[in-house]
């Protein structure tokens, strides 16, 4: 902003006059500035990955999305609406899940005789957002079991008592996750 001067568009012949650089720098150039400030600001919000609150808003209504977390949460959330196809594979469910929970922080099933699509979320994952994807995402035929992944002894089978005994629970979650 502090390279637009409004004094630089004037003619030469009306720049060399001095009340009018005093009346630009003192007067109209802070609202200039302001102006310049407000458009950039407002440039900013239609972008996702620049968007603050107001934006984020905008772009949440016009989804149906409920504002949920905080901003970087609420932009994933939009993000991964965005990315959504339509027809729907289950390499596009599986990759729609990795862009809202991350990587390795969920598993999917799905049992084609019993028509089920069970699916695990870690603890840390947005279930509101999760949820929201695959109610709009299953055929209506399939039933959802969704729940979050908890500890099992199946998971923990690879480490022994005594290797596990120098940890503490949170520590052996955050090995495990």
């Amino acid at each position: 902003m502090g390279d637009r001067r409004l004094f630089d568009y004037l003619p030469p012949i009306l720049q060399k006059t001095r009340e009018l650089r005093v009346f630009q720098d003192a007067a109209a150039q802070p609202e200039v500035d302001s102006l310049w400030g407000a458009a950039e600001a407002l440039w900013a919000e239609q972008f996702l990955d620049s968007a603050g609150e107001e934006g984020l808003s905008r772009w949440e209504a016009m989804m149906r999305l409920p504002p949920a977390g905080d901003i970087e949460a609420r932009r994933a959330a939009v993000l991964a609406r965005l990315r959504e196809t339509t027809p729907f594979t289950m390499f596009s469910l599986l990759q729609s899940l990795t862009a809202i929970c991350g990587a390795g922080k969920f598993e999917v099933a799905l049992n084609h005789n019993l028509y089920e699509l069970r699916v695990r979320i870690t603890p840390r994952s947005p279930m509101a957002a999760v949820q929201s994807l695959l109610l709009r995402w299953r055929p209506a035929n399939l039933l959802l079991d969704l729940d979050y992944l908890y500890l099992t002894h199946d998971r923990a089978r690879a480490y022994r008592h005594d290797e596990l005994a120098a940890y503490s629970h949170g520590e052996i979650i955050k090995m495990i996750e």
